[in-house]
């Protein structure tokens, strides 16, 4: 065989696996489609899993099979997430905690964050808020920064880059309480614990950790507005093991954007506190990026040695 027709041979070769896949993916999917979750059956993370699932399983005319596997901080549904077929039918439905904190403050894992996934589309974002005792004599975030450096060490609870004392406690409710009652004058939570409290005179809601203002909460001010680039925030993203097919993957980024546009999902996944969901591939892929060095850097900075 000659040169030329070598060369001939394989452009051909290449463009019958190409049609072939193309041919493959356009009757994607032909058969139940997995998603592995870290959250508990019935629980807040499964419930907004199966919030967008299910308006998928509907256009795309097959079930989506939900394997829980909550335990070890995430680790357990990221291992199993992790070793599933890269064949398009199996997806990791994540959160921040699991593939951006776990790997600077666990010793080792059974996964690589990095190299064992690849990013689909973001869920969502779940901001936090701060709140203080109506007794505190602050309004904003840039007093409750002056007071904290004013009286280093006094004011109690937890936050990043202002010496408080940290008051941990087993549930939302429980720290709310003892922050009304006046035992700490900080109260930091997720926006569905602290919304009970927006507007009454028990707590005064003074901040939320989100990029810009949240609709619906227009009122809070971000703490971004305080101090610039300030906004963590938990997150939702579904992934998937590496080597899916990039048809897939980009099939269901598009489709995963389509459900979040709807407004019954947006005002579904806003009483979990889950929003401004979606974007591009190469958006989220950036972000988990920026994520994994944000975490690394800020675990390392607050000297927390893995476990």
């Amino acid at each position: 065989m000659s040169y030329v027709s070598g060369i001939a041979l394989a452009i051909v070769t290449l463009l019958a696996s190409t049609l072939s896949a193309l041919s493959q993916t356009a009757s994607w999917p032909t058969k139940a489609v997995h998603w592995t979750n870290t959250a508990a059956p019935g629980s807040s993370g499964d419930i907004m899993a199966r919030i967008v699932a299910d308006r998928l399983a509907a256009m795309w005319g097959q079930p989506i099979i939900h394997d829980n596997r909550p335990g070890a901080a995430g680790n357990l549904a990221a291992q199993a997430a992790a070793r599933s077929e890269p064949d398009g039918y199996h997806f990791f439905f994540a959160v921040a905690s699991t593939l951006a904190v776990n790997p600077y403050t666990f010793a080792s894992l059974p996964f690589d964050a990095e190299r064992d996934f690849v990013p689909v589309v973001m869920i969502g974002f779940s901001p936090f808020m701060f709140a203080v005792n109506p007794a505190v004599p602050v309004n904003t975030m840039a007093d409750l920064i002056a007071l904290a450096k004013k009286q280093p060490g006094k004011l109690s609870y937890a936050t990043s880059g202002i010496d408080i004392l940290n008051v941990p406690y087993r549930g939302s409710p429980f720290a709310a309480n003892d922050t009304i009652a006046g035992r700490t004058e900080v109260y930091i939570d997720s926006v569905p614990a602290m919304s009970a409290h927006i507007g009454g005179d028990k707590l005064r809601v003074i901040a939320v950790t989100s990029k810009t203002r949240l609709a619906g909460y227009d009122s809070i001010p971000t703490v971004a507005e305080t101090v610039p680039g300030f906004s963590p925030s938990g997150w939702f993203a579904l992934v998937a093991p590496t080597g899916t097919p990039p048809a897939v993957l980009a099939r269901v980024n598009k489709d995963v954007n389509t459900v979040l546009a709807l407004q019954e999902v947006k005002d579904l996944l806003k009483r979990y506190a889950v929003f401004n969901g979606g974007g591009s591939l190469e958006e989220v892929q950036a972000f988990m990026r920026a994520e994994r060095t944000a975490w690394g850097d800020a675990v390392r900075g607050a000297g927390i040695k893995p476990e």
